[in-house]
């Protein structure tokens, strides 16, 4: 192996190593930390903005660390697993089997391991209000729920040609599962950790800890990928109309258990998108 595929291989393992501890360390922690309901326009707006601080933050590194890093090292593995016969062979990202390229794996990083998590964690907004507390377990069901919608319709795929080039089949679709699941616990337990340690930007104070003043340069992500910025507007502008009116209501009795049968109904069709993908492939 050449120094450099050392040198990536390396990084890349402690990058999912770092993803592993993140999730354990946080396993436990609510999704969403108890706070105060705001009580006007302008607090709703600012809590709004910092929830969104707290989930593209938690998005920007799980992203980086389990699809970038982690996706990285998964394609080191199987190219090492698939012998000499795929060794140069071009895969469905157009990219050739044994060689590493700085534009490919930029290429990768950028689509895979920033801007489809970031899109990823918008959605995981308003989902957190039906899964369940937990991180651990909201995690895993919101990283089943990608897998069924992002995961079939390309890594796992039965038309994808890294399947026919690739081997052993199960361990290539294992680390696909795998990298979905790790990233939603990683996320959902970056997400609970800032959701409990962020403030509004109208409370932080000039001294406080720099850690608590980088979280919401996350925020400029929504200028530079713009699209991001019309949902992520819509709900700031929401919250400030509302202002926690809805909030008896979101968070009532018989609303909770549709909205967890919601996500148990979502869950098991995941299971069977995802097993038909499976089957298809192997």
């Amino acid at each position: 192996m050449r120094s450099g595929n050392l040198i990536l291989v390396m990084i890349c393992t402690a990058a999912v190593l770092a993803a592993v501890a993140i999730s354990w360390r946080g396993r436990r922690l609510a999704v969403i930390a108890p706070r105060p309901t705001p009580t006007n326009a302008s607090s709703a707006a600012f809590d709004a903005l910092r929830t969104l601080a707290a989930v593209l933050t938690a998005g920007f590194i799980a992203g980086a660390l389990v699809v970038g890093f982690g996706g990285r090292l998964a394609m080191r593995v199987l190219a090492a697993t698939s012998g000499a016969r795929a060794q140069g062979r071009t895969t469905d990202a157009g990219e050739q089997v044994g060689e590493i390229t700085l534009g490919g794996t930029l290429g990768f990083f950028i689509f895979a391991g920033i801007l489809i998590p970031l899109v990823s964690s918008l959605v995981f907004i308003p989902l957190r209000r039906i899964l369940p507390r937990p991180a651990w377990i909201a995690g895993l069901l919101f990283g089943l729920l990608l897998l069924a919608s992002f995961g079939v319709g390309d890594p796992l795929s039965p038309d994808n040609v890294d399947f026919v080039i690739l081997s052993p089949l199960w361990l290539a679709v294992t680390l696909v599962c795998l990298t979905a699941l790790l990233y939603g616990t990683t996320f959902s337990a970056l997400v609970a950790r800032f959701d409990a340690t962020l403030v509004p930007l109208n409370q932080l104070r000039s001294d406080a800890p720099r850690r608590r003043k980088i979280a919401n340069m996350s925020l400029v992500w929504l200028l530079i990928a713009f699209p991001l910025a019309v949902p992520a507007t819509v709900y700031v502008v929401g919250r400030a109309i509302f202002h926690g009116r809805l909030e008896p209501v979101v968070n009532s009795s018989p609303l909770r258990v549709a909205g967890y049968a919601l996500v148990a109904v979502g869950a098991v069709l995941s299971t069977v998108a995802v097993f038909g993908a499976l089957t298809e492939i192997v």
